[in-house]
């Protein structure tokens, strides 16, 4: 095979390659706490992102909770499966990844991962 061949044929690969990792990827559904809160039946069992403000003194260290809130409602998030970032204390806005349940009559997050950061980077992927 010529080099021509060969370049055209590296190219090819990978554009099938790319191709295929982008059907075999699903977008992350990202939800405020009020919009999970709205429908919460529809979400149970599901993993997912959410994001919401941590209530003031609402980190228990001990049962490893805290209680992420939205504008009208609450979730509790359990964060017994990953460390809780120096950078989330009462009052920052936080993205939660984990399984969302119902709990003994309340619903949970039970964190698999935890990010703080910048407030607009949120409303920023909420607008999107």
């Amino acid at each position: 095979m010529d080099r021509r061949r060969r370049i055209i044929v590296v190219f090819g690969l990978i554009a099938v390659l790319a191709a295929l990792m982008s059907i075999g990827s699903e977008p992350e559904l990202d939800l405020s706490v009020d919009e999970l809160m709205e429908s919460p039946d529809a979400h149970d069992g599901d993993t997912f992102r959410i994001r919401g403000m941590i209530l003031a003194e609402s980190i228990d260290s001990n049962n490893q909770t805290l209680t992420l809130a939205g504008e009208s409602t609450n979730v509790t998030v359990n964060y017994a499966g990953t460390p809780l970032p120096a950078g989330a204390t009462d009052g920052k806005t936080i993205s939660v990844r984990g399984e969302f349940d119902l709990t003994s009559g309340e619903w949970t997050m039970y964190a698999s991962e935890i990010k703080t950061g910048c407030p607009s980077k949120y409303e920023a992927e909420s607008e999107a």
